[in-house]
C-alpha cells in the first residue's frame, strides 16, 4: 500500500482484492476466514479479516486513514503478519516469503540471528532482517510519512506482581488433581493411552496422571537425543520409568522408529 493512496475511501473489490490508485489489499483465501471493507468517518476505511463474523475469533484489521495505515492484530495470534516499509510504501504479508524483493541478505538482525544460532527463539517483533518486522498478537503497526512503528498494549495488570493463595490451598495438589481429571476423560473413549515423553516436566506429568486415571494400560513414546543434553534426558525419563512400573526401548532419534515404553 501507498500513503497517497489514503486520502479518500475509493475503494473497490477487483477479483480477489480490494484496489485502490496503485494499493491493494487481498485476504487470504480461507474458507475459514471472512472479509469485509468496512467504511468509517469521513475519508477512512477498515478492512477486518476474522474466523468468525459473530464469536470472538481472531482477526487482523488494517486501518486505511489519510497519511496512516494501521495494522492490528487480535489477541490470539494465530498466524503472524510480515511487514516491512521502502519509502512511501508499506509491504505485508502472512508469507514472508512475499516479501523476498523487499529482504536483504546483507542486512540482517544480529540480535535475531543470535538468538537463532543460540536456539534461544523469542516472540518478538524481530525477524531475521533488518526492517522486517512480526505483527505479533495485540500489537498495532502504525505507518506514517514519518516511517514504520510498532505499538505494543500495556501490561495486563494481573502479571506485575504476583497474586495471593487462598488460605489453605496447595497449587500442586490443585494442579494434580485439574491435570489428571482432564486425561481421564479419555477413559470413555480408549482403554489404552500413549504419551510422548520427551524428558521434560510437561510431558512426565502428563505421564503420571495418566498412570493414575485408571487406564488398563499406558504406552510412553519419545526419540532419545545424544550427547549430553540426551543423557539428562535419559536420566529423566530413567527416573520416569522406574516410578511408574515401565519397560523402556530406547531408539536413538537418528533411528527410523521412536523408542517405545511399555506399561
Amino acid at each position: 500500500m501507498r500513503l497517497a493512496d489514503t486520502g479518500d475511501a475509493g475503494w473497490r473489490w477487483d477479483t480477489d482484492r480490494w484496489a485502490k490508485g496503485e494499493s491493494w489489499i487481498r485476504p487470504a483465501h480461507a474458507v475459514v476466514l471472512f472479509a469485509d471493507l468496512i467504511p468509517g468517518d469521513g475519508s477512512s476505511v477498515c478492512a477486518l479479516v476474522r474466523e468468525d463474523r459473530d464469536g470472538e475469533a481472531d482477526y487482523t484489521s488494517l486501518l486505511v486513514r489519510p497519511d496512516e495505515i494501521q495494522v492490528s492484530a487480535g489477541a490470539l495470534g494465530t498466524v503472524p503478519l510480515y511487514l516491512t516499509a521502502v519509502g512511501d510504501e508499506v509491504f505485508g504479508s502472512w508469507d514472508i516469503v512475499d516479501l523476498r524483493p523487499h529482504l536483504r541478505p546483507d542486512r540482517l538482525n544480529p540480535r535475531a540471528v543470535a538468538r537463532t544460532l543460540s536456539r534461544q527463539h523469542r516472540y518478538s517483533t524481530d525477524t531475521l532482517f533488518d526492517g522486517v518486522y512480526r505483527l505479533t498478537e495485540r500489537a498495532t503497526a502504525v505507518f506514517t510519512p514519518a516511517g514504520l512503528s510498532i505499538l505494543y498494549p500495556e501490561p495486563a495488570q494481573h502479571v506485575l506482581e504476583p497474586r495471593s493463595l487462598r488460605s489453605g490451598v496447595d497449587p500442586g495438589t490443585a494442579f494434580d488433581a485439574l491435570l489428571t481429571e482432564s486425561v481421564a476423560e479419555w477413559r470413555s473413549t480408549a482403554d489404552r493411552i500413549g504419551v510422548e515423553v520427551s524428558g521434560g516436566a510437561d510431558s512426565a506429568n502428563v505421564a503420571l496422571s495418566a498412570g493414575a486415571a485408571g487406564f488398563s494400560s499406558v504406552h510412553t513414546f519419545g526419540l532419545l537425543m545424544g550427547g549430553r543434553i540426551g543423557q539428562l534426558q535419559r536420566d529423566r525419563r530413567r527416573s520416569l520409568v522406574d516410578h511408574l512400573g515401565l519397560r523402556d526401548t530406547a531408539v536413538p532419534a537418528c533411528s527410523t522408529r521412536p523408542s517405545c515404553l511399555e506399561a
